[in-house]
């Protein structure tokens, strides 16, 4: 067998693509491959672990990697298509949430990698009265979507070893048992990736301000007039949502 037929023959074992290894010590390779993929899965994917049990994850751990295999030199880029591939498993039919909690633990991963943005103070100096003319900044590292499940309460539930114990435990089934869901902003406090129950009004501004859209666009005209309007502003402030103000010429 030359080099190249012993390569491909290596690795269509490690791959799992032939069952037989034919090659020595290439089993040995093949499990310690596999073990790397579900220790960066679960590294990546916490929240789905703690929901799942280790046993369960490994297994969906090894179907993953047995259908999608590792492109990358790097395992902290392993799982990046997991939230997506998980609807069409099976295991979607007994935990329907299971893409949203993995889709959030994705980017919460993210906003902690990502070039998170400092507030730029002096920059709301340029809010006038003409609000036409100005317009928010977001920080280009945060995250938001909408589910159709608390996925935060679940999130935050099994941050907890007993999360059976626990509040948001308890808001998830009730919310879950009335077919309610949660809108989720993901940020970073310090170098710790956030999440956070948001309303529909909230996430509809943001989508909004991502489009840089003028501020009376935004919120209209007389928004700066309401009090309501101040306390959100600093709070998005303080979360490092929004980081500045700037003119539009």
């Amino acid at each position: 067998m030359n080099l190249s037929d012993y390569q491909s023959q290596f690795l269509a074992f490690l791959f799992g693509d032939i069952n037989e290894p034919g090659l020595p010590n290439s089993d040995v390779y093949r499990f310690g491959v596999e073990a790397k993929a579900v220790r960066a899965l679960g590294h990546s994917y916490p929240t789905v672990k703690a929901l799942l049990g280790p046993s369960a994850f490994e297994e969906l751990a090894l179907d993953y990697f047995g259908v999608i295999r590792k492109q990358s030199g790097d395992w902290s880029d392993f799982g990046w298509g997991f939230p997506s591939w998980i609807i069409s498993h099976r295991i979607s039919d007994r935990v329907p949430y299971l893409s949203d909690v993995a889709r959030l633990d994705n980017y919460v991963g993210r906003v902690e990698r990502s070039q998170y943005q400092d507030v730029d103070f002096q920059s709301f100096s340029a809010i006038g009265e003409d609000l036409s003319t100005c317009r928010l900044i977001l920080n280009s590292g945060l995250e938001f979507f909408r589910s159709v499940y608390p996925i935060v309460s679940i999130w935050e539930a099994h941050k907890s070893h007993t999360p059976q114990d626990t509040l948001s435990f308890a808001q998830a089934k009730r919310m879950i048992a009335k077919g309610r869901g949660q809108n989720v902003l993901v940020y970073r406090s310090g170098w710790r990736g956030m999440a956070e129950a948001i309303s529909e009004k909230d996430i509809a501004l943001l989508e909004r301000l991502r489009k840089q859209p003028s501020i009376a666009e935004a919120f209209g005209e007389g928004v700066l007039d309401e009090t309501n309007f101040t306390g959100w502003l600093q709070d998005m402030i303080s979360k490092r949502v929004i980081v500045g103000a700037r003119t539009i010429h």
